[in-house]
């Protein structure tokens, strides 16, 4: 079964409950109470683009508290900058100059298990919910 077949499968509660384990792992920004999870990959454009409009829109980070997760598209080759980012002092802060001030930082070719192991989790769950796309959205209307 593919995982866009399962996907088609699960209804919105079912993919909530997949999502809700990794929360932690999550980069959160914004600070309101609809929880709307989103995967992205830092090198796609279209994931720039997505973050972007959510940091120009204070409205937007009112309303909504995103739990970003960074998901590789394998084309683009992001794994050791999305393990740089989460091995950072400042995971957001990093993530936000990377994918929205474009700015250029030496990615790491190794990291502690702990990033590997967030790495994989993410991933973990974006495969088994169906995640062929980024950016993803997931809304969920109040938080818990």
């Amino acid at each position: 079964m593919s995982a866009e077949c399962t996907a088609k499968e699960l209804s919105a509660a079912q993919i909530v409950t997949l999502v809700r384990p990794i929360e932690p792992l999550a980069l959160q920004y914004g600070t309101g109470n609809i929880k709307a999870y989103i995967f992205l990959d830092p090198k796609c454009p279209h994931s720039r683009d997505f973050l972007s409009m959510i940091y120009d829109s204070d409205k937007m980070r009112s309303i909504y508290r995103y739990y970003i997760f960074f998901y590789e598209l394998k084309r683009l080759h992001s794994h050791d900058l999305i393990g740089t980012i989460y091995a950072s002092a400042a995971p957001l802060q990093q993530t936000l100059g990377v994918m929205v001030g474009e700015k250029e930082i030496e990615e790491q070719k190794s990291f502690p298990s702990k990033i590997n192991e967030r790495i994989e989790a993410i991933e973990a769950v974006a495969e088994a919910i169906g995640v062929n796309k980024r950016p993803y959205l997931i809304l969920k209307k109040e938080l818990d």
